[in-house]
């Protein structure tokens, strides 16, 4: 008879395998499978689970799931494990090959958790807090940047302020007039179609400075350990807890601290027993920073108190003499 050949080749073995990959959800990916060897056309059959068992796998239907590439559904946040079966003719004899699977962890987008809050401050003030934001944990794919942006969104530019590319952001107003400031936060992820995560508008209002609206009495001369009137000034504006102290100037010498009555509130009592002048002020500030105004300056005058220089004399005289008895002081206002 002719001769017959038969042929053994080496039996299909996977030269790829799908890979795990970790997603936002909706990304556009493709897993895929390439193979070596065995004889014939081959079929492909893709399948899926929630854990990697494909006893219990069922038939994938997505986009390409009868080829070597197949789209994974992203469109719901979960973690599904895919495998290939590659399936040759009966007649050659080859073998089924399944591959390895594939973990496919669908991530949601970022959203954010903490938002930054609104805040008053003074004319010539920096936040006393920088902004801060921050993403849920469990959100986003891949390594997240900060960017911080003055103005409203989506219009704003860069932030100039420090920590513009952190969580945590102040903004230069030291130098902005009186005004309503408006800055916002994006959070970004570099994983696979990751939607960037946009903060809350927040706002920075700047007002003027508190204002002095009086300080009585203006200035005082009074005898040493008479009664003295408090001092007291009025303030308006500004915002936050008013804060004083006062201040005193002794003789026209160096300003420090006045430790008397009063001395922490808007009505301070002078000292009045040393012999002295005095210049007082009072420097209020307030919990919104920034806020801060100096009042103007009072006297308060010490001298001593008025003395006999001359007293009235005694005096021994006949009747109808012309005599006189006198009295004379020094000190005394």
């Amino acid at each position: 008879s002719s001769t017959v050949t038969v042929e053994i080749i080496p039996g299909p073995t996977f030269t790829t395998q799908p890979q795990d990959d970790n997603v936002c959800v909706d990304a556009a990916i493709t897993i895929n499978v390439a193979y070596t060897n065995g004889t014939g056309t081959p079929t492909y059959q893709w399948y899926e689970n929630s854990i990697c068992d494909p006893s219990t796998a069922t038939a994938a239907t997505g986009p390409g799931f009868n080829t070597d590439t197949y789209t994974p559904n992203t469109s719901i946040a979960a973690t599904t494990y895919y495998f290939c079966v590659i399936s040759f003719p009966a007649n050659t004899g080859c073998n089924n090959i399944t591959s390895l699977c594939a973990e496919i962890i669908v991530t949601p987008d970022p959203t954010i958790d903490i938002q930054p809050t609104n805040v008053t401050i003074c004319e010539g003030g920096t936040i006393a807090s920088p902004l801060t934001v921050s993403y849920t944990q469990g959100t986003g794919v891949g390594n997240v940047t900060y960017n911080w942006y003055d103005g409203v969104y989506p219009t704003g530019t860069i932030g100039a302020g420090t920590g513009q590319n952190t969580d945590s952001y102040t903004p230069e107003t030291n130098n902005l007039p009186v005004g309503i400031y408006e800055y916002y936060a994006i959070i970004s992820f570099d994983g696979n179609d990751c939607d960037d995560a946009v903060s809350n508008q927040v706002q920075i209002e700047i007002l003027s400075d508190p204002v002095v609206d009086s300080i009585t009495p203006t200035n005082q001369i009074i005898c040493q350990n008479a009664p003295v009137d408090d001092i007291c000034v009025f303030v308006s504006g500004g915002t936050g807890t008013y804060q004083y102290q006062w201040w005193e100037i002794v003789n026209g010498g160096t300003p420090t601290p006045a430790t008397g009555t009063g001395a922490n509130t808007d009505c301070y009592t002078p000292q009045n027993n040393t012999v002295n002048t005095t210049e007082y002020y009072c420097v209020i500030t307030q919990s919104g920073p920034g806020c801060e105004v100096t009042s103007s300056t009072v006297t308060v005058e010490i001298i001593p108190g008025p003395t006999f220089t001359t007293q009235p004399q005694d005096d021994n005289v006949c009747v109808d003499a012309a005599i006189t008895i006198n009295v004379a002081y020094t000190n005394g206002t």
